[in-house]
Order: C-alpha cells, then structure tokens, then sequence
C-alpha cells in the first residue's frame, strides 16, 4: 500500500512559476488544484554605477533564476522530473544586448528605472522632427479619423520606454555597434535573455506582452515599429520574434535542471498581475502597487488612444484572440516607503497604515518620489503616497517633541 502511494506521488505533475521582479526572483510550484506546494525567493541588487544609472548583473540574475527554480522544487518536496511546464513573467523594459554566438552580454541590464537617457528624450520631444510628425499625423486623423494617427499626433517619449535607452547603448558601447555590423548582436528584455539562456542559444523570442511595453513595439499593427526603427536608427535585425503569450518556447537544456522543462508561457509582470486578478472584462481595473504603482484598464479588442496620458500596451494574445490595456504609472511606491524606513521614521512597514490614518490631510504639503527622476513626460500629475509619508514624518515629530 505504501509503495502505490508513493508511486502515485511521483506521478503527480506539477508546474513552475518565476517572476523576476525589481527587487526579487521568486518560484512557485502549484499542483493541479493550483495550490503552491513550495517556493523560494532571492534578492536582486541593483546597480548604480553613475548618477541616474540603474543597472543589473545579468549573470548574477541567472544564477539566481537558476537558484529559486531548484530551491522551489526542493521545498516542495518533488522532484524535476516531476515538473510538466515553466512559466515567466518579467519585469519590462530593463533591457540588455549580447553576442549572438557565444551569448555574452555586452553590458549589463539598463532597467526601466534608469536616467540615462533623460536628456535625449526631453531634446527630442522638443525637436522640430517630432512637432512636425504630431502635425502630420494630426491632420491626417482629421482626415481619416485613424485612431493610430490620433496616437502619433500625441506621441511623446519617456525614459521608461527602451527606445532612447537602446539608442543611448548602441551610441556608447562600441563593442554592440560591431556586432550588429557583423550581424551579431542580440537586443532581449529580462524574458528573451532568460529564453535564450534556458534553450542555450535555440530561442531568441519574446511575447506581445513584453514587447509592447517597451516603446518600440506597433500595438496598432502588432509588429515592431519600423518607421520608430529608422527614425531613431535602431536595427531591426536585433530584435526577438514576438509570439502568442501561450506560445511554447522549447524546452530547458537538461544540463540546467537535469531535464528538459517545456517553457509554455512567458508574460510582462503587470500584465501577469491582470491575469492573475481575471480582469477579462472591459472596463476592469487592476492596480499593483510594488517598487512602483501601476495601473491598468482592460479596454478590450482594440488598442485605447488617451489624450490624458495614459499608454497602449497588449495585455496578452492567446491564440487569435487580443486583449489591450491602457496604462499609467508611477516609478516609486516601494522605494519611498524603504526610504522612509531608512530615515527611522518607523521600524515595520504595517506602521505606517496608522500612522497615515492618524492625520485628516497633508496639511498643503506634497511629497513627490522622484527616487529614479521625475519620469520626463508620461504621467504629469503623479504625487502618490504624499499624505502617508507626510503623515508618518509628522508622527515621528510628535514623538521626538514628547
């Protein structure tokens, strides 16, 4: 009796989950009732080399994608062979570049919080190149009443986006500019750097998901935006193939894992999280507050074209069937409560919910997190967390006059 439960058990299949955040890599293992049965989780350390420069290791994020897969499974209590699918979701736009052949990166991952690109972005949404594509395309949707033209006349450029970053790459790592010469180069975000690592070089790929949210992508036409790619000189030939978000990807090299996993999904984060909370439904909100805040709205079949700001992003494409949402955000939410933390002004994070009810208003005072700038140009009128921290600050004076 006790051997045919124990070979029933190891028959039980179950599936991994990995997220790689801002600030952590986690795994879960869910069983078929979609319970998690083990999971592990690993800091990531940011790096700032310069003054508005964010970075990531790359080798060290896989080691530790490495380190929480196995960690997760151990915890679980089953074994590899056990594990019937992999599925990743990303932070988006933290991008890096690297050599086709040997799968080197040239740099590393310049995340979406990064600066470095703040002054050619603010030069060329005032340059009189983009006030003449906004005039174009403004009359042109007057005349035809395209919703992609309404997009372009309102186009601006943030730092968020990988578009200026990647220009700013290829402009200062020479080693980039000669492999794209010789045919050479690979451009991925997290996922297709993952992919291509997990398949040992066979995959270089990312979803619609992913690749709308980087700023180069056409959500209008569901293909990466040539007329963005020669007008910035961005080499289409580096680029991923986009697939569905359910698309199989291959499978895991057995040397990683000691078997082959199917990767059968990966997904951006806040899109994940959309999912996650089965916001199908047009008009379904999702609000995720981590590192930064994040907001989305499920608006259907069709791409949303806001005038007050907001951007259109592909949720998820599952077989021919397209979900867009429309989102706007804020770059610091976690960030200003860990410096508000670091400043003493409390010991645990569950503080502050008291402390942020213990006064009526800010009493006219606003606090903006600029932690990683002032996001040039994307949302203009984000002050979030101004009345909490303000309240907390106002606290710890009381307590240090008593």
């Amino acid at each position: 009796m006790m051997g045919s439960q124990r070979n029933g058990f190891k028959k039980e299949r179950f599936i991994l989950s990995v997220d790689v955040g801002t600030t952590s890599v986690r795994c879960h293992v869910y069983d078929k009732e979609t319970q998690i049965r083990g999971s592990c989780t690993r800091e990531v350390k940011p790096l700032y080399p310069e003054v508005g420069h964010v970075e990531m290791d790359p080798r060290e994020l896989w080691n530790e994608f490495v380190t929480v897969v196995k960690g997760a499974v151990q915890d679980a209590g089953v074994y590899m062979h056990q594990i019937k699918a992999l599925g990743i979701s990303t932070q988006r736009g933290t991008f890096t570049t690297w050599d086709k052949k040997t799968g080197v990166p040239f740099h590393n991952f310049i995340t979406w919080q990064d600066q470095r690109a703040a002054d050619l972005v603010k030069s060329w949404n005032r340059s009189c190149t983009m006030n003449a594509i906004r005039g174009v395309a403004k009359v042109l949707y007057f005349l035809s009443r395209q919703k992609r033209l309404l997009a372009a006349s309102l186009i601006v450029f943030s730092t968020q986006h990988v578009s200026f970053r990647l220009v700013w790459a290829l402009t200062h790592y020479k080693q980039v500019l000669q492999a794209v010469a010789e045919d050479n180069c690979c451009f991925g975000t997290i996922d297709t750097w993952l992919l291509f690592k997990l398949t040992k070089g066979h995959v270089h790929a990312t979803d619609y998901s992913n690749a709308s949210s980087t700023g180069i992508f056409d959500s209008y036409q569901m293909c990466w935006s040539g007329v963005l790619c020669s007008l910035l000189s961005l080499p289409l030939s580096i680029f991923p193939r986009v697939e569905n978000t359910g698309h199989d990807f291959g499978s895991t090299d057995p040397s990683i894992f000691g078997i082959s996993i199917p990767i059968m999904s990966v997904m951006a984060d806040q899109q994940a999280a959309m999912f996650g909370e089965c916001c199908f439904d047009v008009g379904d909100v999702k609000i995720t507050m981590g590192t930064g805040t994040f907001m989305d709205i499920n608006t259907g079949s069709k791409p949303h074209t806001s005038i007050a700001g907001l951007y259109p992003v592909v949720g998820w494409k599952i077989g021919p069937d397209v979900v867009y949402l429309a989102e706007g955000n804020s770059a610091d939410t976690g960030t200003a409560i860990k410096w508000a933390q670091s400043l003493e002004l409390f010991t645990d994070v569950q503080e502050t919910s008291a402390m942020a009810y213990s006064v009526s208003d800010a009493d006219g005072v606003c606090f903006v997190p600029s932690f990683s700038g002032l996001q040039v140009c994307v949302q203009k009128h984000n002050i979030l967390t101004c009345v909490s921290l303000y309240s907390i600050y106002k606290c710890t004076l009381l307590k240090q006059s008593s």
